[in-house]
């Protein structure tokens, strides 16, 4: 084999310096070869094909190695480019995670300031709780008064409703042709009486609902005064059935004083006559006097001298003197105003009278001490 030869199967198999080398070496061994030794050459030669042939081996084992090198490499370089994608977004995630710390650390502030806050605002809730408290048990003290007062209103309207009940029991026996009305009372009273029954069951109620402060301040104040309200509306009824029944009374009242009246016009010329000596010489009448309404007005005589007769009707006077001073008071308001009119008459020339059905022994003491006529109708 030529040195050529051997140098195109080189190029062949090495490298374009791995050639330049091996040709340099055997340039070089051609030189320093001589023919008796060329044998010897020729066996290094055949132990060097050897030894390229292995080394072609070990070159074509290195060249694969290298694609799995490149190969790796190019899976390196993937992983890289994956890693370094990974790092930056571990990257921002420890940035987005330091912001949040950041935030963290301001919002713990801020959360800070507001327990703070929240602390100074407990503590003036406490006050204003105490205050309130004060406040309410205060409300409730006067809440219990105004009860007491409302008690005490109920009992004096119950003592002035037994002596309405006395004075229709006397009605009644005093007069029977008030029957009609006097059912309507008792069914006014009977209603009274249901109020009252209402109003003492919204008093127990309130009663257990202040009990029960301790638990619920609020909302039992409520209660009660919604049931204070609900007892003021029972009340207010109970008030309205009262003068329902006052206005019937008085009705009764008037309705007995103008028969009481009727009685008189016909009985009393002839009474006033024969138990005083004085003579009707004008038909008895009611009259309306300088805004007075006047129930008995008469002229007579009385002693040969002219008079003026000036009555009163009062279906009953059975009362102490207190009340017996405002009658009298009022006969002599209807005196004077019947003086302004009748001015041929002086006060020595009026005989005051005043009929009733029953006049209480105190009462006809005053008016005879006051010098007043008092006629009972069972006396004429």
């Amino acid at each position: 084999m030529t040195v050529e030869e051997l140098l195109s199967k080189m190029r062949a198999v090495f490298t374009p310096e791995q050639v330049e080398v091996l040709t340099e070496f055997i340039k070089f061994l051609d030189k320093l070869v001589k023919a008796t030794d060329f044998m010897e050459v020729k066996e290094a030669i055949i132990r060097l094909e050897n030894s390229i042939e292995s080394l072609r081996d070990v070159v074509r084992e290195l060249a694969q190695n290298q694609r799995k090198v490149d190969e790796s490499i190019l899976e390196l370089k993937e992983v890289q480019k994956v890693t370094e994608q990974r790092v930056a977004e571990l990257a921002e995630a420890q940035r987005r995670t330091e912001e949040s710390v950041r935030e963290l650390h301001e919002a713990q502030k801020v959360t800070e300031q507001k327990i703070a806050e929240l602390t100074e605002a407990q503590k003036r809730n406490e006050e204003e709780l105490k205050e309130y408290r004060k406040i309410t048990e205060q409300k409730f003290a006067e809440l219990a008064e105004s009860q007491r007062e409302m008690q005490q209103a109920i009992k004096e309207l119950t003592e002035a409703q037994r002596r309405n009940e006395e004075s229709i029991k006397e009605l009644r026996e005093a007069q029977r042709i008030t029957e009609q009305k006097m059912a309507e009372l008792t069914e006014a009273q009977k209603q009274t009486q249901q109020s009252i029954k209402e109003l003492s069951e919204a008093q127990r109620k309130t009663e257990e609902e202040l009990r029960e402060y301790r638990k619920i301040t609020e909302q039992k104040f409520a209660e009660l005064s919604e049931e204070s309200k609900k007892t003021q509306r029972i009340f207010q009824e109970f008030m309205e059935s009262q003068r329902e029944l006052n206005r019937k009374l008085g009705g009764i009242d008037q309705t007995m004083g103008y028969m009481l009246e009727n009685e008189a016009y016909r009985n009393l010329p002839g009474y006033l006559e024969r138990k005083f000596g004085i003579k009707v010489h004008t038909r008895i009448i009611r009259k309306e006097v300088n805004g007075k309404e006047i129930n008995l007005l008469a002229e007579g005589e009385r002693n040969g001298e002219r008079v003026l007769i000036v009555g009163e009707a009062k279906s009953r006077l059975a009362i102490g003197p207190e009340r017996a001073k405002d009658i009298f008071e009022e006969l002599e308001d209807k005196i004077r105003a019947v003086l302004e009119e009748y001015k041929e008459y002086t006060e020595e020339n009026v005989v005051p009278v005043i009929v009733t059905h029953f006049a209480s022994k105190g009462f006809l003491e005053e008016a005879s001490k006051q010098g007043y006529i008092v006629i009972q109708s069972f006396e004429w």
